[in-house]
């Protein structure tokens, strides 16, 4: 009986497990070292107005939101959301959020050895984009 119920439970484990790593596979994430490019979205310089960004898309693909990412040399299509909920207040609307799907998002060509820090912009006098996503510096 103890071994039906673990081989049940290894079963359910791996019917699990397998649609995630098929979801991951689209995202040519890499170990660190001189041959992937680093992407990272913090700290922020609220000052300036540049907030952290969490990376959500790759590709077209979504990930788990993360703030850093080794990735491949290569283009890619990077969506993220912008952490500066505080700069403005929040709107009461009614039915679904209409998001411009173009809204958070940034192409980059990334060189290996390479660390490119993505930010978020708070656009102060444009109500209609108030944020843009920006490369801020590459090192």
């Amino acid at each position: 009986m103890n071994r039906r119920l673990t081989a049940i439970a290894l079963s359910a484990l791996l019917a699990l497990v397998a649609p995630l790593s098929a979801w991951a596979s689209g995202v040519p994430t890499t170990n660190p070292g001189p041959h992937a490019a680093q992407i990272t979205g913090s700290p922020p310089l609220r000052n300036q107005d540049i907030f952290e960004v969490r990376f959500i898309e790759i590709n077209g693909n979504n990930i788990v939101p993360r703030e850093f990412l080794w990735l491949e040399p290569g283009t890619y299509r990077i969506r993220v959301t912008i952490l500066a909920d505080h700069t403005r207040p929040p709107q009461r609307r009614f039915g679904p959020p209409s998001e411009d799907p173009e809204h958070n998002v940034i192409e980059l060509e990334l060189e290996a050895g390479k660390t490119y820090h993505i930010r978020g912009r708070f656009n102060r006098d444009n109500p209609e984009q108030p944020y843009s996503v920006i490369l801020h510096k590459v090192e």
